[in-house]
């Protein structure tokens, strides 16, 4: 269960601070805690999904929307710009990916539409644009950067989700297309997201996406963006759309009945199925969650649910190459469900996911992800 005194991370190292908690021995119990749970983890499911290999055409995509992650810590030094393609700046020409044709044959055939700056006390802070050497409309999410960032990654106690498109998601109920999403819950800190998904945040996404109705469409981001772009591609799939959802370091968000809801509105286990038919993962459409194994962020909170299909890297240090790679199915990646039962624990853990999110293994997804530079 979780308990609704779980508080925001300001308040709880204002607090460790006066308690003189034992972080640091509570943080080395979690720590082995969650590599026992991984060392379980890499020991399942190994017959099946052995056989299933990274198409060249997965890892490509893996690295290049690793990228346009990258891309959006730009938007925090000011030196991403829209209405231009990378090659006439609109992305920092001293980036090899935004200036050198040779390893991005399309900089003069990408440009950046839209601009997204979520303002004070709303999330979704992030940019659009279209490749159309590649044929993609790609919408990138930025991770943690601002006060109001922080505060929501460790607003972590449960709340009702209620979709954004709300008209949509009762007309394919009604219809019988998709199920109710009954008793469904999220990760509240991350829910802020759907006030600027109310607004006119969609429309102006979707009237991008409009333009060049045969591309493919893709949603990306990284530890905070990646809780985002999740929730953008559920309203995206109940709009009728069909995007690929391709996110780096995905935190847990979803109660048990949120994450099957999930699962099913993107046929997670009917991809799955593919998957094991082909003998290789293709990116195409779904959910799909990429996770370094030594990242502890895509493990917690304790208590929530991870939806979407995952393939991890298995190597800690850059560069990563397409035989680092493994896939591993569905909702099968390390996990930690134990909570902590007294004040001082979770106040401690509270902490320890602070010094986690600046770990390299947070941060070295293809390139060091959250940096707009070195790429």
């Amino acid at each position: 269960m979780f308990s609704l005194k779980w508080i925001s991370v300001t308040f709880v190292t204002l607090l460790l601070a006066v308690c003189n908690v034992n972080a640091a021995n509570y943080d080395t119990t979690l720590n082995a805690a969650l590599q026992s749970s991984q060392k379980e983890i890499a020991a399942e499911d190994d017959n099946e999904l052995k056989g299933i290999a990274i198409s060249e055409d997965s890892y490509e995509k893996m690295l290049y929307f690793s990228k346009m992650c990258g891309l959006t810590y730009c938007i925090t030094t000011g030196s991403l710009e829209a209405d231009k393609t990378f090659l006439e700046g609109g992305c920092p020409a001293e980036l090899d990916f935004c200036s050198n044709i040779d390893l991005n044959p399309s900089i003069n055939r990408t440009r950046v539409e839209l601009i997204l700056e979520a303002s004070e006390q709303e999330l979704g802070t992030g940019f659009v644009a279209v490749d159309h050497g590649r044929e993609v409309v790609m919408l990138s999410f930025r991770g943690s950067s601002t006060r109001q960032d922080w505060f929501s990654d460790f607003e972590i106690y449960p709340t009702e989700y209620k979709p954004s498109s709300t008209e949509q998601y009762e007309r394919l109920v009604n219809d019988g297309e998709i199920s109710e999403c009954h008793n469904c819950m999220i990760h509240k800190g991350f829910y802020r997201f759907i006030k600027t998904l109310s607004k006119d945040f969609l429309q102006r996404v979707e009237r991008i996406f409009k333009r060049y109705p045969d591309y493919n469409l893709v949603v990306t981001g990284h530890s905070l963006g990646a809780a985002l772009a999740s929730i953008c591609g559920i309203e995206l799939k109940l709009r009728g759309h069909n995007p690929l959802i391709l996110t780096y370091a995905t935190p847990k968000m979803f109660n048990e009945e949120m994450k099957n809801w999930v699962d099913e509105l993107f046929g997670t286990h009917d991809i799955h199925d593919e998957c094991v038919e082909k003998g290789e993962v293709e990116l195409l459409h779904g959910y799909f969650r990429v996770i370094h194994l030594q990242d502890y962020i895509p493990m917690v909170p304790p208590g929530y649910k991870a939806a979407g299909l995952e393939i991890f890297i298995t190597k800690p240090e850059l560069p990563h190459e397409i035989h680092d790679l493994e896939y591993r199915a569905v909702g099968s990646g390390a996990t930690w469900n134990k909570v902590p039962t007294d004040d001082n624990s979770k106040y401690a853990l509270m902490s320890g996911i602070g010094s986690w999110l600046h770990m390299d293994e947070h941060r070295k997804y293809f390139i060091l992800i959250n940096a707009c530079s070195g790429f």
